[in-house]
């Protein structure tokens, strides 16, 4: 299980995860210092050229080995309490306090794994020039190349604690980026461990090479019988270190590469709960910081898309996602339906407001799908009156078919539940205006015109006229069939209408467009 997931867990399981990792740390440790001493000192006596004959090297091995194993008891548990106590107490404290990682604690977490290998590099060094003063009075040459292989031996196990440690330390830097992301570039980046991969695999033997090369120079006159082995062992080493430091920084790279890619899928299957662990603080943890904002982005839209879908029409939710909130006015030609409650007042009059505003709900909840159905956007809730268009956002071409279609089937549908409500429906169509209105920062997509007047007229004239039903010639003269399917009402005037307009009812309800 993933540390980010554990977060808010008790602070036992976070102790633990760190003692874990403090006994993974000290087996790294151990195992690269101590076994890269171990490896040092037999090339030293095994496999390195030098000149001495066979008294000088046995008063040589005489005086280094007990100051081997002196140096070696003291500084392995010195390097330990300074790299894996010292420098990892701060970083047990936050463990132990349970809380999220400060911006400090953050950085500390990351510059933790260069830190224990600058840490390692003192240690090295003493040696170096130690054994080296050892041997100085014994043979100039042999003095150079032991300190020659102990300073390539430090920069070998130095660079690989660091990939290790840089691993090891994968689930506790995943815990401290849970909050954030990475404060800028805290650790070497893909390029910097790419180059230390180099460094093992190629400089090493390299420099190797031109150490003995040097001794050759101050005159050590090195046996090529010595010579050949000593480069063929550190090429054989470098090999093995190099494939290993290879197969950490690709590694480093290749895993987190794979859970996004794995977390992309999910993706786009539809999950957008899914997010990778923050475990690095160069590029890539600052790409996976980056795949979470994103995803965090997207489930945002998805949230807004559903909250905004809940108010307006889901056609105009998309288009104004896609284009924005200010959608410029254009002259379209459409159909507007108007359906309005009949007796309403009467029936809000003798009962409660809450009975009032459930019954207007549970009406609503049947009739928006049918205008949704049709292709129609649910414009406007007027109280107990509904303003829907067909034709804009979205151009449709037989808007008139489906803005008949939808009020024939919406005042059946309403006839036949047993609440005893009836709507009255006008339709008309024409050219109008559609686009946002308002200011102030609140705007509302609406339809401006003649047309959508004379459609709330005409659903007003169902009143008189008895229909459910009422639509306009404008728009009867849209319908592709319409002979004997609808009958002429007696001519009348309406509101604000200086011209008499011609009124069609369906001559039979169950008629469909």
């Amino acid at each position: 299980m993933s540390a980010p997931e554990h977060a808010g867990s008790d602070s036992p399981w976070r102790e633990e995860l760190g003692r874990r990792l403090n006994r993974r740390l000290f087996a790294i440790g151990i195992g690269s210092n101590g076994f890269g001493a171990l490896v040092v000192a037999g090339f030293l006596v095994f496999l390195a050229p030098n000149t001495l004959d066979a008294g000088e090297f046995e008063r040589l091995l005489e005086r280094s080995v007990p100051i081997f194993v002196v140096y070696m008891a003291i500084t392995l548990p010195l390097g330990r309490y300074v790299v894996g106590v010292r420098l990892f107490r701060p970083i047990e404290r936050w463990l132990e306090d349970d809380r999220p990682a400060t911006e400090e604690e953050r950085a500390q977490v990351l510059r933790y794994p260069v830190a224990w290998a600058l840490g390692s590099v003192p240690f090295w060094l003493v040696a170096a020039v130690l054994f080296a003063v050892l041997t100085l009075d014994i043979d100039r040459s042999v003095a150079l190349v032991t300190a020659a292989t102990i300073v390539l031996g430090a920069l070998t196990a130095c660079t690989l604690q660091y990939l290790l440690v840089e691993r090891a330390m994968r689930p506790l830097t995943a815990l401290a980026l849970a909050g954030g992301p990475p404060p800028g570039r805290s650790t070497p980046g893909v390029g910097a461990r790419l180059t230390i991969s180099w460094m093992l695999a190629t400089a090493v033997p390299v420099l190797g090479a031109i150490s003995f090369a040097a001794a050759d120079v101050l005159g050590a006159n090195l046996d090529r019988d010595q010579v050949v082995p000593s480069i063929l062992f550190l090429c054989l080493l470098a090999i093995a270190t190099g494939f290993a430091a290879m197969r950490f920084a690709s590694r480093s790279v290749a895993e987190p590469l794979e859970n996004m890619r794995g977390a992309l899928a999910r993706v786009e299957s539809g999950n957008l709960d899914s997010r990778v662990d923050v475990e690095d603080g160069s590029e890539v943890g600052l790409l996976q910081a980056g795949f979470n904002r994103m995803v965090g982005g997207l489930a945002e839209r998805e949230r807004l898309r559903d909250a905004f879908g809940a108010f307006v029409d889901p056609e105009l939710t998309e288009r104004v996602l896609r284009e924005g909130s200010d959608l410029a006015g254009e002259e379209v030609e459409l159909s507007v339906l108007f359906m309005d409650v009949r007796g309403f007042t009467s029936f809000s009059e003798g009962a409660e407001a809450h009975e009032v505003v459930a019954a207007l709900n549970d009406l609503y909840e049947c009739v928006v799908p049918i205008i949704l159905h049709h292709g129609g956007h649910a414009n406007k809730f007027i109280g107990d009156g509904l303003l829907a268009i067909f034709g804009a956002p979205d151009r449709l071409s037989d808007h008139a078919e489906r803005a008949v279609a939808a009020a024939l089937e919406l005042s059946e549908t309403v006839a036949r539940r047993d609440d005893g409500l009836r709507v009255g429906v006008g339709v008309n169509s024409g050219r109008v205006v559609a686009g946002t209105i308002g200011g102030g920062g609140r705007v509302d997509f609406t339809v401006i015109g003649d047309t959508v007047n004379t459609a709330a007229r005409v659903e007003s004239a169902t009143r008189e006229t008895g229909d459910d039903v009422l639509i306009t010639e404008a728009t009867l003269a849209r319908l592709a069939s319409r002979n004997g399917n609808w009958v002429e009402r007696p001519p009348m005037p309406l509101k604000g209408k200086r011209e008499q307009v011609r009124l069609f009812a369906p001559a039979q309800q169950s008629a469909r467009i």
